[in-house]
């Protein structure tokens, strides 16, 4: 397990608009707006967020919608386990590359919904099972959620 303290791992100090236009372009990435994707880039706000959450060693965190893999690899860094689910094919592969050397890390490349009824039961057997490995794990939501699945998700987990 890959702790802050004593792991150098850290997504590149940068990752602003002009950082991210620039990778987009080298990797051929299109934002498409039917997945509702946004991209946190203010890095105060990306750590007040992982800060938010109160992480604990013992949590198994499911974020939806990976994206770049920033917020990803904060909190990794401070959990047990993080179940990412990506369902842009690009930004899987983007994100892959990023969060590659983080073995806490399962990402998931697939829309989190079965429906918009229901989780997929591939992310809830993802979690399931690394919340199975030690009776101290809790499960959190963390994730800069894309819009069009934010009300379903939260109500699924509900």
């Amino acid at each position: 397990m890959i702790r802050a303290a004593d792991q150098q791992f850290m997504m590149p100090a940068n990752q602003t608009v002009s950082f991210l236009m620039k990778r987009f372009k080298e990797a051929g990435v299109h934002i498409k707006g039917k997945h509702g994707q946004n991209f946190l880039v203010d890095l105060n706000l990306l750590r007040l967020l992982v800060d938010a959450a109160k992480l604990e060693s013992h949590d198994v965190v499911l974020e939806v919608g990976t994206g770049t893999g920033s917020l990803t690899a904060q909190i990794a860094l401070r959990v047990a386990a993080v179940v990412t689910v990506e369902i842009d094919p690009q930004m899987y592969q983007l994100a892959s590359e990023e969060l590659f050397e983080l073995p806490n890390v399962t990402m998931l490349r697939q829309d989190a919904l079965k429906n918009k009824n229901h989780l997929d039961d591939r992310v809830l057997e993802a979690v399931r099972q690394h919340l199975q490995a030690d009776s101290r794990r809790q499960f959190k939501l963390v994730a800069n959620l894309p819009f069009n699945v934010a009300t379903p998700i939260l109500c699924n987990l509900l």
